[in-house]
């Protein structure tokens, strides 16, 4: 009987209605309205009893006046006490929305988490880490070769006596170019000049000799 009654109870879920924290707000909040213009109403019919008890010159009617008076008190108190139960079930049900917010945050932050841990498992974030650490090296790598000279060096000695031979190579060329020149200037100085006047007496004529400067460029 026990299971069946569960399952009964389990089957009329369906037909009762949802009551969210908002709305048990908003009932408190209208209960304690009606309190509030109920106390008013119960003061102001109070005022008018001790108006009425004064003005009462009979006994009867001031026992009367007398009794709905302690009764007003009574329903004033009342109304006091519901209206403080239903302001702390104010407060509580302010503070139960704030926990169920706190609660949902808790959750959506769980699983958050949870999915973050499912795609990056603790060995996936080492691969990345030690990838990242390698392609840090050879990004150093790279950087020094390119930094580094790529012409090639040479010996310093070497140099010096390759200079000084294509130094003397040069000088011995100029020596040979310069001894033609030499020699013809004093082929030419040594060439009798030919007078500029004719002496007196039978003329006669003289040829000067013709050098050919191809042939004395030859024999030189």
């Amino acid at each position: 009987m026990l299971f069946i009654r569960v399952d009964a109870e389990e089957m009329f879920d369906c037909f009762r209605k949802r009551v969210s924290v908002q709305d048990a707000l908003v009932a408190h909040r209208k209960v304690e309205g009606m309190l509030q213009e109920m106390c008013t109403k119960y003061v102001n019919i109070r005022a008018d009893t001790l108006r009425q008890f004064k003005a009462s010159k009979h006994k009867s009617s001031k026992m009367a006046l007398l009794r709905k008076k302690k009764m007003l008190d009574f329903h004033i108190e009342q109304c006091h006490a519901k209206i403080a139960v239903c302001v702390q079930k104010q407060y509580a049900l302010e503070q139960l929305e704030v926990t169920k917010m706190q609660v949902d945050a808790i959750r959506s932050s769980t699983s958050v988490f949870r999915s973050f841990s499912k795609y990056n498992p603790i060995d996936k974030i080492e691969d990345l880490q030690a990838k990242m650490e390698e392609m840090a090296e050879d990004l150093a790598d790279v950087t020094d070769l390119l930094s580094s000279s790529s012409l090639q060096e040479f010996d310093e000695t070497e140099l010096e006596a390759e200079l000084r031979q294509m130094e003397c190579d040069t000088g011995c060329d100029e020596t040979i170019e310069e001894e033609p020149t030499e020699i013809l200037t004093e082929i030419l100085t040594e060439i009798p000049i030919a007078p500029n006047r004719t002496p007196t007496g039978t003329p006669r004529h003289v040829r000067a000799p013709v050098i050919e400067l191809p042939a004395i460029m030859e024999a030189v």
